[in-house]
């Protein structure tokens, strides 16, 4: 049945039946009707159905003809849905769905005005299992990627998938198909010609530890489609909770757990395993010359370690600490037992182990924040980056010596004569210090200001969107303020407007919060407050450690900013900032173009241990 509602109601029939109709309503004759949606063009639905919404704006626009006021409409021709109602949103019920996926249209007309709005929904999950009954199933494909010990150093890393109906010549997964992904670890294959799985018992590890024999958690799950390639399982999958794999020599057999239910697979004939392993056993020497390193103590691990930035480089840094045009550098996060620096600072000798867990253990360089990169002919931009992989770094009285993968490659890179320190101990971040240089209440209320964005999207994997806003007072002169804020959105939102509190926990896992300004190595991170003279630090700097910031925008897309904040000395940091969109980020001054450099590239470095594997494994499966 063909639904139709107004966007006024009719009178009571009664009363219609005993009053004659009214006349069109006359408007200003040089007026017509104008409507755009501004929500989306297709909505989805699970099979259970729900709620949706439609934005639009509808309006009398200046013409040269006459016009009736019209009225908005709303019409759809499937039964499933319902309540289509029309008032300042446009809203309906979807109803349950018994059957195959299905679709519609909601028409929407404002006068001569009108525009569609796909209306999509899944099928019923009729193959989900039954609790009591369990899930059987033979496979007929198992294929995969062998990473080596990239991830695992000294334990081989085989990502596997058990399907029913296998993958496309693109890698894509087939309509009605199962699969089950496996992040196995047993020991390193050594021979030569077809990856084969090694024959054992492989058993689930919640907490990722990564030893052989054993299953991990966090890149595992279960993906299934119904026969129009709709997901039954979600966009990431199910979670294995429990399993154990035994694989011989012919073939192999899973008993996992999801969502409850027990899960058995088989299958008999030979795996088809990729090798994916970055090194390409090329050896690249390398001898520097400039060592310099930033001491920062104990103050990220109190009580437990010393914390040195350890440089080797070919042409070294600039009087003011930067990056030379075509320049080269290895960059070491270092952790030692504590020293005693009143005597001077040093690097204890001794050999110091890549650290895939990022321990922050003595005798380690953490796998986060250590770098391969060499600058372009500006020294502003990178020609190439990479986070270092498996290796050793060795000092002793007469030198340093670091033998580590980076980009596919060994790297050798030595070095002879002394190191160059610097103490940035006091820094901050240790425990009951402080960063602000504030010594009274700062008041901000500017007009004039400009503003840009920068998105990174669900960077800590969390369901919320990462943003940083950067605000400056004088974008010309770079004179005056300067703040930074990052923020967590929530993705189903048209726009970042929303009032924000600190995330004083630093968990990062919760939309309309920000993170508090702190220092990591040479750069600045969360949310801080700058007094900027031709783009250098004037007199105020201040981490934004607590309150809140409410971000408005306008119609006509000016952003208004109202903070009432406070640093972490306890100095208020209040008042409100109007800005516009910067339309040449270009226009950034040296100085802030390397922090915002600094900015894209740490989060490119934290991405790829956070998601690498997630990405070149294909933790997300999908349909052609």
């Amino acid at each position: 049945m063909k639904k139709l509602f107004y966007l006024l109601l009719a009178l009571p029939l009664a009363f219609a039946a005993c009053e004659p109709e009214p006349a069109p309503e006359k408007v200003d004759p040089t007026y017509a009707p104008e409507l755009s949606l501004t929500s989306e063009a297709t909505m989805e639905f699970a099979a259970e159905g729900g709620e949706g919404v439609i934005t639009y704006t509808a309006k009398m626009v200046e013409v040269t003809r006459e016009a009736a006021e019209p009225k908005v409409e709303a019409t759809c021709e499937a039964d499933w849905v319902t309540d289509l109602t029309v008032a300042e949103n446009i809203t309906f019920t979807v109803l349950a769905n018994e059957a195959d996926a299905r679709e519609t249209k909601v028409v929407v007309t404002y006068g001569d005005k009108s525009f569609e709005v796909a209306v999509k929904q899944a099928a019923k999950q009729n193959d989900q299992p039954e609790p009591e009954n369990g899930v059987k199933l033979e496979a007929s494909y198992l294929q995969g990627d062998y990473y080596g010990d990239e991830y695992s150093p000294g334990v081989g890393n085989y990502y596997v998938y058990l399907s029913d109906l296998g993958f496309d010549e693109e890698g894509y997964a087939s309509a009605g198909g199962t699969y089950y992904c496996l992040d196995l670890y047993g020991p390193l294959f050594d021979g030569e010609g077809d990856i084969t799985l090694p024959v054992g018992t492989y058993t689930f590890d919640a907490n990722d530890t990564m030893v052989e024999w054993t299953i991990g958690a966090a890149y595992s799950g279960y993906f299934a489609f119904d026969e129009n390639g709709n997901s039954l399982t979600g966009e990431y999958g199910l979670p294995i909770t429990d399993a154990t794999l035994v694989v011989t020599e012919s073939g192999m057999t899973l008993t996992a757990t999801i969502d409850g239910v027990e899960h058995t697979v088989t299958f008999e004939g030979v795996a088809d395993i990729t090798d994916v392993r970055t090194d390409t056993g090329e050896v690249i020497e390398v001898t520097a010359n400039y060592a310099y390193a930033n001491y920062y103590g104990d103050q990220y691990t109190p009580g437990t370690a010393d914390n040195f930035y350890f440089f080797l480089s070919d042409l070294g840094v600039d009087e003011n600490g930067w990056e030379l045009p075509n320049a080269t550098y290895y960059r070491f996060d270092l952790y030692t037992e504590i020293i005693d620096s009143t005597n001077g600072i040093y690097i204890p000798e001794g050999t110091y182990t890549y650290d895939w867990f990022d321990s922050m253990q003595v005798g380690t360089f953490s796998d986060i924040n250590s770098a391969y990169y060499v600058m372009d002919d500006s020294g502003w931009d990178y020609i190439d980056y990479s986070s270092l992989g498996e290796g050793t770094i060795t000092f002793t009285e007469s030198g340093v010596r670091a033998e580590v993968l980076a980009n596919g490659a060994t790297h050798i890179i030595t070095y002879e004569g002394d190191i160059t320190f610097t103490d940035v101990s006091s820094s901050g971040g240790g425990e009951g210090e402080t960063l602000s240089t504030l010594t009274e209440d700062k008041v901000l209320d500017i007009e004039g200001a400009t503003v840009i964005l920068e998105y990174y999207g669900d960077y800590y994997y969390n369901g919320t969107d990462n943003w940083v806003v950067y605000l400056y007072e004088d974008m010309e002169t770079l004179n005056g303020a300067y703040l930074m804020f990052e923020i967590l959105c929530d993705p189903a939102a048209d726009n970042i407007a929303g009032t924000y509190a600190a995330d004083s926990w630093g968990n990062c896992d919760t939309a309309y919060t920000y993170l508090p300004g702190y220092v990591s190595g040479d750069d600045m991170w969360g949310s801080w407050y700058v007094d900027m003279l031709g783009g250098d630090i004037n007199e105020d700097l201040a981490p934004i450690f607590d309150g809140d910031f409410t971000i408005d925008i306008d119609a006509d897309g000016v952003y208004t900013f109202t903070f009432d904040c406070l640093d972490d000395v306890g100095y208020a940091i209040t008042g409100s900032i109007k800005a516009t969109m910067s339309s040449e980020a270009a226009t950034l001054s040296a100085k802030s173009a390397k922090r915002a450099k600094a900015n894209n590239f740490a989060k490119r470095v934290n991405s790829e241990k956070l998601s690498s594997k997630a990405v070149a494994k294909g933790a997300t499966l999908s349909v052609r």
